[in-house]
């Protein structure tokens, strides 16, 4: 079987994390992913005047699509074909999946959203609030979350042993350094009581974007591709504060999902499918306020039997309910029902 993938963003966090990374074990239940990355991007230039030109090449490129795609039984579209704007969605042949892991309704009354959804013989979600929000266009709604590759993260045991300081860290994109506001002072405090004993590591794409209290205290390491996989199995906890807003109920908890399959405790906002996923058993903390998150990460650090117990059952978790062949399980469950 040969499927169609249209990704948003090719090689950014979406199209990689629910797309790319499947393609091989898809490929080991005979099934082709052939994935198909926009040339003009789904998302507008920031130049205002550069708009009119990208919509209208984004239109041109995506009206392709209907030719491209004419004896296609099966095409995934994560996400709609061009950000707030409907399209030629619904002239797509043959069977379309929609595929979200953001709340892209948010924006211009959900238009584009909404006509993807109705569009589609079925919406895949990544956690239930997105569920809850489809179901309204559409009958047949599946919740699949973004998987970890467990398989490729190796756990480190002695990572409490080994490292002469411990490490809170953090990973992600410049974007959502923000939501560290709120707990700043927390962090800073934990950091002054244990001196040289603990280190902040954030690690992103540029260090201009980390808030300036946090630049002067932590150690910014530079992003790379699986970067992941060398860093996280040498932390003690990782971090995941977050806003609690519409957007943010929409994200699927997969900072959270990445520290777990690492084996180590987190400490996360107890937002959308953060809440969700804490539920899964005792392997971290969802602190609401300033002081709680200071205690969290206190405990943590202090506590080395705890720590490991914690990042055991973490570990555990991923690999029953997150990982990539449970992910692509759920997704030829979808695949045999709808098409």
């Amino acid at each position: 079987m040969i499927v169609n993938a249209i990704t948003s963003t090719g090689v950014a966090p979406s199209g990689w994390y629910r797309i790319g990374v499947l393609k091989s074990i898809f490929e080991a239940h005979g099934i082709l992913i052939n994935e198909i990355i926009p040339a003009v991007s789904s998302f507008p230039p920031m130049e205002k005047h550069k708009r009119p030109v990208w919509l209208i090449a984004a239109l041109l490129e995506r009206l392709t699509y209907l030719s491209l795609l004419k004896k296609t039984d099966i095409t995934i579209l994560q996400r709609e074909l061009i950000s707030t704007i409907p399209t030629v969605e619904r002239f797509l042949p043959g069977k379309v999946i929609l595929d979200v892991d953001d709340a892209i309704f948010l924006n211009k009354r959900g238009l584009a959203a909404i006509n993807a959804a109705k569009s589609s013989v079925g919406v895949v979600c990544g956690n239930a609030y997105l569920a809850e929000y489809f179901s309204k266009y559409n009958a047949n709604i599946k919740i699949i979350p973004t998987g970890v590759d467990v398989n490729k993260m190796m756990v480190n045991p002695r990572r409490l042993e080994e490292p002469k300081k411990k490490i809170i860290g953090w990973i992600g994109t410049p974007g959502n350094l923000k939501y560290f506001k709120p707990i700043t002072t927390a962090i800073c405090s934990v950091l002054k009581q244990m001196g040289d004993n603990v280190e902040l590591r954030i690690i992103t794409s540029h260090s201009s974007a980390i808030p300036v209290e946090l630049r002067n205290v932590c150690n910014f390491v530079k992003w790379y591709p699986n970067i992941e996989f060398d860093e996280l199995p040498t932390w003690t906890l990782g971090l995941m504060p977050l806003d609690d807003d519409p957007w943010t109920r929409g994200k699927c908890a997969f900072k959270m999902l990445q520290y777990m399959s690492a084996g180590i405790p987190v400490v996360v906002s107890p937002v959308g499918m953060n809440v969700d996923v804490l539920g899964f058993g005792q392997f971290g903390y969802g602190p609401e306020t300033e002081d709680q998150w200071y205690e969290a990460i206190k405990i943590l650090l202090e506590n080395d039997s705890l720590n490991y117990q914690f990042g055991m059952t973490a570990r555990s978790i991923a690999e029953r309910e997150f990982s990539l062949e449970s992910v692509v399980g759920k997704w030829l469950d979808v695949l045999e029902e709808w098409c």
